[in-house]
């Protein structure tokens, strides 16, 4: 993976909820810098589109429209979606780029019809299941039922599969997610023994641990003992 790309902190201005379960970030490595970049700033796809800009509105409802589609499959998002691809490499996609292209056609989905932000720099995946799902005497049990099929995935494809419900329960709560941290993990995700690290980090997330470097060779139970109550 390349090296990790430190980012500046979000401003007090953004939208969305924010507790104690909104927290510094990890460095976002290039594929998580290059969502930042295209989601973020004043002139970031999020503020266009929260702001009513014509262009804005155009580029999320094609974001949409990519959701189910491979990477590359619809020209109208390769500004959005593309990254760098080694020299040599095949026609398949890349990690990378099934990483990229899965974050942002989830923001798609997610921030339809939304005046506020629902990319919230922080926000990770497990802090937003944690709200989502609500206190262990008040679960809500459809969010619950979820989130376990989503982190006991074992492809890309099944993955992307409970993300996108996932995300659509997100939005109908009005709960952000930090996409361009989920860009990295997606690419995490499809590396060798990559899928048990990113459950931990999710994992630690939902109990609202601190974040702690995470040890090589953690095994994947671990990440489980997190998510029970």
């Amino acid at each position: 993976m390349t090296a990790p790309i430190s980012d500046p902190q979000p401003s007090e201005s953004t939208s969305g909820p924010s507790d104690s379960a909104t927290r510094r970030r990890r460095p976002l490595h290039r594929e998580g810098s290059l969502v930042e970049r295209r989601l973020g700033g004043p002139r970031g796809l999020q503020q266009r589109y929260c702001g009513g800009e014509s262009s804005g509105r155009a580029e999320l409802a094609a974001l949409r429209r990519a959701a189910r589609m491979p990477p590359g499959a619809l020209p109208e998002v390769w500004a959005l979606t593309e990254c760098p691809v080694p020299p040599g490499h095949g026609d398949a996609p890349t990690r990378e780029e099934i990483a990229v292209h899965t974050a942002m056609t989830l923001y798609g989905i997610h921030q339809q019809s939304r005046t506020e932000p629902m990319h919230v720099p922080g926000r990770g995946l497990g802090q937003a299941a944690r709200t989502l799902i609500g206190p262990p005497d008040d679960e809500l049990s459809s969010a619950r039922a979820r989130f376990n099929a989503l982190v006991t995935s074992t492809t890309t494809s099944e993955l992307t599969h409970h993300l996108q419900a996932f995300v659509s329960q997100l939005r109908a709560r009005r709960i952000p997610l930090d996409y361009a941290a989920l860009a990295d993990e997606l690419v995490r995700f499809q590396q060798a023994d990559g899928a048990k690290t990113v459950r931990l980090t999710w994992a630690r997330q939902y109990a609202g641990l601190e974040h702690t470097p995470t040890p090589d060779n953690t095994d994947s139970t671990d990440s489980h003992s997190a998510l029970e109550h």
